[in-house]
């Protein structure tokens, strides 16, 4: 008898055939075409749509394998194998073709050799039309659920856990769930975090104020996901992840090609906010090219009076394109000392609190808080009273059932209006903001600048200030600082310090 080994795969679809299924079928096919069965190679719940499947790479591996005991593959259709052409086809032609084995497909019927390429090119497209049809109405499905306001799968960030809910719907003899956001225990120092973060405070100083206890990476995925903490749930973020990476080789979309469902969930920073970390995360993103793990600070906010950017060359110089080179050492020892000025010069710390004071004006009283305190004095009422009736009736059930309903509302309302207050409380206490208040930061600030080892100072630098204007032909500089919201503060006075000579 000749010998053979199988190929099965199954995928996530429910209606999909199960690898016992498959293995008792190409059994089957094995006895009526007098062939043993000597080896298998699986791949369970796996994907079709690339070749990096463990029992498909395995497969390949006893091809090319001289010493192998067999010389046909049986498997139950060409779905089965993959569901790309281009895979099934260099498997085919460039694995076994050239090493004298035989596919033998279940689902296609003996033909002749001209016959059978047509059929199977017929089934492989199919295949490739059915994989991106399902993977197109998935989608859709995702982005409706956003839309609605329900999460479209994953786990819930930090500072926030999923609450399941049933939405009445029964499938397979059971109810079909959706997920929304709650805040979790860990939501006051991711809020923390993040507010401190987006008033220009560096990531590690951010953190420490926070007492938030993560990794670097996660801290910038939580920043990332800035658009969630304002309440709002955002699908589309990121590019298809392929054999090679992600897609276009960059990790996340656009932002105009997010789909955002506003106030969704409870908030725990304001869109202003948001929009603060984003920005900052993109001109980084954009400037990550440009900028090394080098010893040049000012890469990546260093730039001349027309807005070209000064990069480091490797040779201890800052340079303009092929242009002009200075000094990286005498730029960076002048920016260092204005910049240790300016954070105790009274003139900065007045700039610095009137556009505080500023942002907080530009922050509207938030109008939806009387009514979700109505709402949950409403709630409460109706709570109180279903409770007086369960002692007047024999059949609690039903009123159970609306007390639990109300109260989960009436948590998710406590919570909501716990942080709107919060934020209301936050913007007062900027408004009231002294002088002195502000002064005693920036000292604060002052002190971690000579304690900062070098990539903690480009962190800071980076952070605090908006661009360095240097003019190499006159020597000067001028420093614009950076506040959230999109605010800026130059160097005090208005006046260009020298660069020392």
């Amino acid at each position: 008898m000749s010998r053979a080994a199988l190929y099965l795969r199954s995928s996530k679809d429910r209606s999909d055939v199960s690898i016992d299924a498959q293995r008792r079928q190409l059994g089957e096919l094995a006895i009526q075409r007098k062939l043993e069965i000597c080896a298998e190679f699986t791949d369970v719940v796996e994907s079709g749509k690339d070749d990096q499947r463990p029992g498909f790479q395995s497969l390949i591996a006893a091809v090319r394998d001289k010493k192998r005991e067999w010389d046909t593959i049986l498997i139950l259709d060409t779905s089965r194998l993959a569901r790309r052409r281009h895979i099934a086809i260099l498997f085919e032609e460039n694995e076994c073709r050239r090493h004298g084995v035989h596919i033998v497909y279940k689902s296609l019927p003996d033909a002749d050799p001209m016959t059978e390429m047509l059929l199977k090119s017929i089934m492989q497209a199919m295949d490739e039309w059915h994989s991106l049809s399902s993977r197109q109405k998935g989608l859709a499905g995702m982005a409706e659920n956003v839309r609605q306001g329900w999460r479209a799968g994953g786990r819930a960030p930090l500072g926030y856990e999923l609450q399941h809910v049933s939405t009445g719907t029964i499938r397979d003899g059971s109810p079909v769930m959706k997920s929304r956001l709650i805040l979790s225990p860990e939501s006051e120092k991711v809020r923390v975090y993040l507010q401190s973060k987006a008033a220009g405070m560096s990531r590690k100083l951010a953190m420490d104020v926070a007492g938030l206890r993560v990794a670097a990476s996660t801290a910038i995925g939580i920043e990332w996901n800035a658009m969630t903490y304002a309440g709002h749930t955002v699908w589309n973020q990121r590019n298809e992840i392929t054999t090679g990476g992600y897609a276009g080789c960059v990790k996340r979309k656009p932002r105009h090609e997010w789909l955002i469902s506003r106030e969704t969930h409870t908030a725990l920073i304001s869109d202003e906010e948001a929009e603060a970390l984003l920005s900052s995360l993109e001109r980084k993103s954009k400037s990550a090219s440009r900028r090394s793990k080098s010893e040049y600070l000012l890469s990546g906010v260093l730039s001349d009076q027309d807005g070209k950017p000064w990069h480091g060359d490797g040779e201890g110089y800052y340079r303009v394109g092929k242009g002009r080179r200075i000094s990286a050492g005498r730029v960076e020892a002048a920016v260092l000392e204005q910049l240790f000025e300016d954070l105790q010069a009274t003139e900065f710390v007045k700039a610095l609190t009137d556009a505080l004071r500023g942002q907080a004006e530009k922050r509207k009283k938030d109008v939806a808080l009387p009514k979700l305190k109505k709402e949950l004095s409403e709630i409460e009422t109706r709570i109180s009273r279903i409770t007086e009736l369960l002692g007047q009736t024999k059949t609690p059930g039903p009123l159970l059932r609306q007390i639990e309903e109300y109260e989960t509302r009436r948590l998710t309302l406590l919570d909501e209006i716990e942080n709107r207050a919060a934020l209301e409380s936050d913007a007062d206490k900027i408004r009231s903001v002294s002088e002195s208040q502000v002064r005693e930061m920036l000292l604060g600030f002052a002190e971690d600048l000579q304690s900062f080892d070098r990539d903690h100072l480009k962190n800071f630098i980076c952070s605090l200030l908006e661009k360095i204007e240097l003019d190499a032909i006159n020597y000067t500089f001028q420093l614009t600082y950076r506040l959230s919201a999109g605010d800026k503060v130059a160097s005090p006075r208005g006046f260009e310090p020298r660069l020392p000579p």
